[in-house]
C-alpha cells in the first residue's frame, strides 16, 4: 500500500527542495567568494577558512559539492525522514546565511 511519501508528488517537491538547497548554496559561495576577496568579510568557520586559503576552485567544489551530494540522495532514496530532516535543516541554515550576506552588501554599501 502507497503511502503519502510515496507519491511520485512528495519526491518532487524534495528535488525542488534540493536543487533551491544547491542554488543558495552558490549564492552563498559566491558572496562569500566577494567578501573574502576584497576583505570585507572574514569566514567564521575554519574549515571552510581553509579550503578557501589552499585553493578558491576547491572551495567552490566542497561548497557545491555537499549538497548537491545531498541532492543526489534525494534522488536515489526512498526520501526518508533522515533526508528530509536534513534537507529542510539545510536549507533554512542556508537561507539565514543568505539573509545575512544581503545584511552586510547592503551595510557595505551605505
Amino acid at each position: 500500500m502507497n503511502t503519502v511519501k510515496d507519491f511520485p508528488i512528495q519526491q518532487n517537491r524534495l528535488i525542488n527542495a534540493g536543487f533551491l538547497l544547491a542554488c543558495l548554496c552558490l549564492l552563498d559561495a559566491i558572496f562569500t567568494d566577494y567578501g573574502l576577496r576584497f576583505g570585507l568579510i572574514e569566514e567564521a568557520n575554519l574549515l571552510v577558512s581553509f579550503l578557501y586559503e589552499q585553493s578558491i576552485p576547491l572551495f567552490y567544489v566542497v561548497k557545491l559539492g555537499l549538497p548537491l551530494l545531498l541532492l543526489y540522495i534525494v534522488t536515489v532514496s526512498s526520501s526518508g525522514i533522515i533526508v528530509r530532516i536534513s534537507l529542510t535543516t539545510a536549507l533554512f541554515i542556508y537561507i539565514a546565511v543568505l539573509f545575512m550576506h544581503i545584511f552586510w552588501l547592503i551595510m557595505v554599501a551605505i
